[in-house]
C-alpha cells in the first residue's frame, strides 16, 4: 500500500490529501528516508511523522486496504514515540493554553 493512503488509513491525517502534502514537504519519513507519497508501505516499517513541534514515531504492525475505525487503529499501527518527545509536545500545549487564557 502507498504510504499516503496507509497514513490516511490508519488516521494519522484526516484526508488522503494533507498524507500526500506532507509526504511532498518532506514531513513524513520511512525508515529514516524521505519517500515519495506513491512508496509502499510493509510490515515492520518505521514511519515518523512531524507533527509541530515533535517528530512521532510509529511501527506498521499490518498493511491494510481500506481506512479503519477509531478502535482498530492500535492493531495495525503502534506508535513508539519517545517519552521525551511526548513531554515536550505537552510542554508546548500548556505553554500555549497559558498564552490562550
Amino acid at each position: 500500500m502507498r504510504i499516503d493512503k496507509y497514513l490516511w488509513c490508519v488516521r494519522v491525517f484526516k484526508t488522503r490529501s494533507l498524507a500526500t502534502d506532507a509526504c511532498k514537504k518532506e514531513e513524513v519519513l520511512l525508515n529514516g528516508k524521505v519517500p515519495k507519497p506513491s512508496q509502499k508501505v510493509t510490515e515492520g516499517d518505521v514511519i515518523d511523522v512531524r507533527k509541530a513541534p515533535i517528530w512521532r514515531k510509529y511501527k506498521v504492525l499490518n498493511v491494510i486496504d481500506k481506512r479503519v475505525g477509531a478502535p482498530l487503529v492500535e492493531e495495525n499501527l503502534e506508535e513508539i514515540t519517545t517519552k521525551e518527545e511526548l513531554d515536550k509536545l505537552n510542554e508546548y500545549i500548556e505553554e500555549k493554553r497559558f498564552y490562550l487564557k
